[in-house]
């Protein structure tokens, strides 16, 4: 299998800077939708099922995506598979904001997820294999912070622009945005081009008799196939949450759609925090990420008891609960999506556990993104909150379930 390298720091630095963008404008153009719903649900061109439906078709195509481009992203160029993803996904946002009915913008929206499963799988690849080695560890834990500084922009871009125009603006200002980021990765990599060497890597992982991989066996003794469930979970309420706020604050409290938009800016920016809260917890944990995982989750448990108070506590309150929530979602995020799949980089298929677990973990935002709609729809915010009372006691049991199993997988 061939392994691209780059040992030359100061282009190391800047390819993860491009990498880092292009990320992050993925996170924003994947926002603008969100931060549109309860404008084009209180315009009453949609119901919050059918425009749920939307959101559901982006997060299974990126669910479904992930897992294919977690296998290929082992075996092609990872930095053409990132590029492809930025440029295809800008021009989904523009015909986004051209589209005039339903089932077009299902459409648009859901190849827009394919384009996007196309990024993380290859980044992490380029960020355990490519790059200086001194820059891996650190690129990998910063790149978490993309994810809320885009959600940031875009809540706050949205914000104005769904104030003082049309919600189809928002996809306009998203689409410019990840073309920029597309132009600069290209831009970026001509430049590393010369430095950039092929060597070929030997799998570290016992072959079958017909001399294929046994990646089975592999993901048995590791104990992959129950870390998927946490993966599921956490991605379901991560993306959920922020999805769904708006229309939640809007519904509880009567607040206008903008102000609910910009209130829930508050969410990313606890999300920042996520990713580094959790570092002191696993390295306390000896580095195992399942035993960390379950800590987390268990705390989780906290701020969601009492998020069945909604209604009765002040806005602001809820907006905090909501964030705290959210944060350890991102914390679970950084240990099992971008941890968990750097610790195969000896096995040569970091992307496609990558893949696994991120679809895994997109299929649940797919799942959120039409069903957490449907259920307040039905009975009721609080019963949605007792459903992500119910994920976080799973993701503990899960976690601490696999914890022994992948100790002996990382030691």
């Amino acid at each position: 299998m061939l392994q691209y390298i780059l040992n030359d720091l100061k282009k190391s630095k800047l390819i993860v800077t491009a990498l880092w963008l292009g990320y992050g404008a993925s996170y924003f153009i994947r926002t603008c939708y969100a931060a549109s719903i309860n404008s084009i649900v209180n315009e009453r061109i949609y119901t919050k099922g059918e425009v749920g439906l939307i959101g559901t078709a982006f997060f299974i195509c990126y669910g479904v995506g992930q897992l294919i481009s977690g296998l290929v992203g082992d075996r092609v160029n990872p930095f053409a598979m990132v590029f492809f993803g930025l440029f295809a996904g800008s021009v989904s946002c523009f015909a986004m904001a051209f589209a005039d009915n339903l089932p077009l913008m299902l459409i648009i929206w859901a190849l827009n997820g394919l384009f996007q499963s196309m990024l993380w799988s290859p980044i992490l690849r380029i960020f355990s294999e490519t790059i200086d080695k001194s820059l891996s560890k650190k690129s990998i834990l910063n790149i978490s912070l993309s994810l809320p500084v885009g959600t940031v922009c875009a809540y706050l871009a949205s914000t104005l622009i769904i104030k003082y125009s049309n919600y189809k603006y928002v996809f306009i200002c998203g689409g410019i945005c990840i073309l920029i980021s597309a132009i600069f990765l290209i831009f970026t990599i001509v430049y590393i081009k010369n430095d950039l060497s092929l060597v070929k890597k030997q799998k570290e992982i016992k072959q079958k008799s017909e001399g294929k991989s046994s990646f089975f066996s592999l993901a048995v003794a590791s104990g992959l196939f129950v870390i998927i469930i946490p993966s599921f979970l956490h991605g379901m309420m991560r993306d959920g949450i922020t999805n769904w706020v708006p229309t939640m604050i809007t519904e509880t409290y009567g607040v206008s759609p903008s102000f609910s938009v910009f209130l829930t800016v508050a969410l990313p920016i606890f999300n920042a925090f996520g990713a580094y809260a959790v570092v002191p917890l696993y390295k306390k944990l000896h580095y195992n990420e399942m035993k960390a995982a379950a800590v987390t989750g268990l705390i989780a448990v906290v701020p969601i008891l009492l998020l069945l108070l909604n209604g009765k506590l002040p806005v602001l309150v809820i907006i905090i609960l909501l964030a705290l929530t959210t944060s350890i979602m991102y914390a679970l995020n950084y240990l099992i999506i971008s941890l968990v799949p750097v610790r195969f980089v000896k096995y040569s298929c970091t992307s496609t556990v990558s893949g696994v677990l991120n679809s895994a973990a997109h299929i649940g935002c797919a799942v959120s993104s039409y069903g957490f709609g449907a259920i307040s729809q039905k009975a009721g915010w609080n019963v949605v909150i007792l459903l992500w009372l119910v994920s976080t006691v799973l993701i503990f049991l899960s976690s601490l379930s696999v914890s022994r199993k992948w100790n002996k997988m990382i030691s």
